[in-house]
C-alpha cells in the first residue's frame, strides 16, 4: 500500500486509541502517521524484506520509539497506539503488496492482491474517504485548538513525529506521481495524490502549530486608593 492507505487502514484499527486519547489526539494522529508506514522507511532493495518481517519491524520500532520514550516521555497508550500502527502495517501489505514475515530465516513472501495495481489505488481511496469521515467526526479542529495546552515535551514530541509525516508523505507522494502512471485510472490516482496532500496539510498545521505559540496578553490590575 501507499501511505495513504496504510494510515487510514491504522487509523481504523487505533481508533480506540485516537479516542482515549481525548486531550493528546493531534499527538495520537501524528504519532499515527509516523509508525503506520514505519517499514517503508528502508523500502530498498534487500532491506524490504527485512523491514517488512515480524524481525525488522521489532528492530525499528527500538529505532523510532526509544528515543521518543527516552526524550519526550510519552503516555503508555501512544506507545501501544506506535506499536500497533505499526504492526497494522504488515497486515495490510499482507492484502495488498508483500510481507515476508520469517525473513531472514525463512525468505516466503506472502500476497492477497498486488501493489500500485488498479485494485489498490481504488480501495486506497475508499480506505481513506472512510478514514477522512472518523477523524471529522473526531472533531479535528479541537484536537488543533487542544495544542495550546501542551507542555514542553507534548509539544516537542509533536514537533518531531509532524515534520516526519511531512517528509515521508512528500517523498512517497512524489514517487507516486513517478512510477504510477497508466490509461483509466486517472479519477483515482488524482484523489490519491488529494489524499497526499491532505495528509501533508494536516501535519503541516500541527507542525506550524508548535512552532508558533499562542500568547496571552498580561493582565494588569489597577489599585484603586
Amino acid at each position: 500500500m501507499w501511505f495513504p492507505g496504510h494510515l487510514a487502514f491504522s487509523l481504523l484499527i487505533c481508533l480506540p486509541f485516537i479516542v482515549y486519547l481525548k486531550r493528546e489526539r493531534a499527538l495520537a494522529l501524528s504519532f499515527l502517521g509516523v509508525f503506520a508506514l514505519l517499514p517503508d522507511y528502508i523500502h530498498l532493495g534487500d532491506l524490504r524484506g527485512f523491514s517488512h518481517s515480524f524481525l525488522g519491524l521489532g528492530a525499528m520500532l527500538l529505532v523510532f520509539l526509544l528515543p521518543l520514550i527516552l526524550a519526550f516521555r510519552p503516555r503508555l497508550a501512544l506507545v501501544l497506539l506506535a506499536i500497533a500502527a505499526a504492526a497494522s502495517h504488515l497486515l495490510a501489505d499482507t492484502y495488498i503488496g508483500t510481507v515476508t514475515p520469517f525473513y531472514p530465516w525463512d525468505d516466503t513472501w506472502f500476497q492477497v492482491h498486488a501493489f500500485n495495481s488498479a485494485f489498490d489505488i481504488r480501495t486506497e481511496v475508499v480506505l481513506f474517504g472512510v478514514a477522512a469521515l472518523a477523524v471529522t467526526a473526531l472533531r479535528p479542529l479541537e484536537a488543533l485548538r487542544s495544542i495550546d495546552s501542551f507542555d514542553g515535551r507534548e509539544r516537542g514530541a509533536l514537533m518531531v513525529t509532524s515534520a516526519l509525516v511531512i517528509a515521508m508523505a512528500g517523498l512517497q507522494a512524489v514517487y507516486f506521481l513517478i512510477v504510477s502512471q497508466g490509461p483509466g485510472l486517472d479519477l483515482f490516482r488524482s484523489l490519491l495524490v488529494a489524499a497526499f496532500a491532505a495528509s501533508v496539510l494536516f501535519s503541516s498545521a500541527f507542525f506550524i502549530k508548535t512552532v508558533v505559540k499562542k500568547h496571552h496578553p498580561k493582565s494588569i490590575s489597577i489599585a484603586v486608593k
